[in-house]
């Protein structure tokens, strides 16, 4: 891609400000990271440089198989060992997308079940850790930015429900509640109640929604949770009736696009099919988001160039997705009234 790309184009979108809705924490681990913690707590690793190691924890095209993915998030899982590995990772992942990407608004989020399962480590000191990490960062540099909290639906209902009472309990730390993992197995109907918790305490909830099976599951993430935002969508194109892209609209639903992982996980086979395009074309109110942007090798940089050179975008169908993701973000509207500057 970088062969046929304009040099013009490329300066522009790395200088452009940009909003991340959707970026993963347990996502955005650097290689060397993983490696120097590794050695300093004794955790075992497929290979011990970066290069070897990439090969296991970085998806380079499409993925061969779930496991294949699975086994490269369990070894980003193991290095969260300590309160201070935490801050390091949430502090290197708000350097990497300022300083690297130009994100000026941008909401991390991640499961505490799965990042601090077996660990012995406490949910709360370790929430306490990252906000601290990500208010520190906010007071030296122009970026404006919360937590998401996940809840991982394959982790069982229990830990959902934990997970709910939890973000309840810790609702001034956050920004928002996400319920995301496997949605074909775990269908939206069977956290209608959690959901209604969070609405209840005024956590407005973003869903993993339409990344694998059809559009119908689309529709019950709507029904059933009533989200404000939806992670991925896209099987929502797929509804032959529209009615799927109309009721997304009708509600006022973002959409947080993610093109280059939705290839990556073959929730399209090509990144020329991925219905970002179409999205806007049809009036649906879009982000762009890099997802997990160390493990699969990608950055919003990235995702930007292929939003104009591979799905059809214009620049400034970017500046309105960023208009799009600033009113959809989560933060409050005080930071969101700071950040709109950059966006104008």
């Amino acid at each position: 891609m970088d062969g046929e790309t304009k040099p013009d184009l490329k300066t522009a979108i790395k200088a452009m400000p940009k909003a991340e809705l959707h970026r993963h924490l347990e996502g955005c681990v650097r290689l060397s990271t993983i490696l120097r913690t590794a050695r300093r707590h004794n955790i075992d690793l497929p290979a011990y440089d970066e290069a070897g190691l990439a090969k296991f924890a970085r998806l380079s095209g499409p993925m061969g198989s779930l496991a294949e993915v699975l086994r490269m998030f369990r070894i980003v899982q193991s290095v969260f060992v300590s309160y201070g590995v935490i801050e390091e990772i949430t502090r290197q992942a708000l350097e990497d997308a300022y300083k690297k990407e130009n994100i000026r608004l941008l909401e991390l989020r991640y499961s505490p079940d799965f990042m601090l399962k077996d660990k012995g480590l406490e949910w709360r000191k370790a929430l306490e850790v990252i906000v601290s990490a990500v208010n520190s960062f906010q007071r030296k540099y122009p970026v404006f930015a919360g937590v998401i909290v996940i809840a991982s639906r394959s982790h069982g209902m229990e830990s959902v429900m934990k997970t709910v009472d939890f973000a309840v309990e810790n609702k001034n730390r956050i920004c928002g509640f996400d319920f995301a993992d496997d949605e074909i197995n775990y269908p939206s109907a069977q956290y209608a109640g959690a959901a209604k918790k969070l609405r209840e305490a005024g956590i407005p909830l973003t869903v993993h929604s339409g990344e694998e099976g059809s559009f119908s599951q689309v529709l019950d993430a709507i029904n059933f949770l009533d989200p404000k935002r939806i992670g991925h969508g896209v099987k929502a194109i797929d509804d032959p009736s529209g009615a799927t892209l109309a009721l997304i609209k009708e509600k006022g639903i973002t959409v947080e696009t993610n093109p280059y992982s939705n290839y990556l996980t073959r929730a399209v086979e090509r990144i020329e099919d991925h219905p970002l395009k179409k999205f806007m074309d049809a009036g649906v109110s879009v982000s762009i988001s890099a997802d997990d942007p160390e493990i699969l090798d990608t950055d919003l940089n990235r995702e930007y160039l292929l939003a104009v050179e591979k799905l059809g975008l214009a620049e400034a169908d970017l500046l309105r997705a960023n208009k799009y993701a600033l009113a959809a973000s989560f933060l409050p509207p005080d930071k969101k009234q700071e950040a709109e500057k950059w966006f104008l």
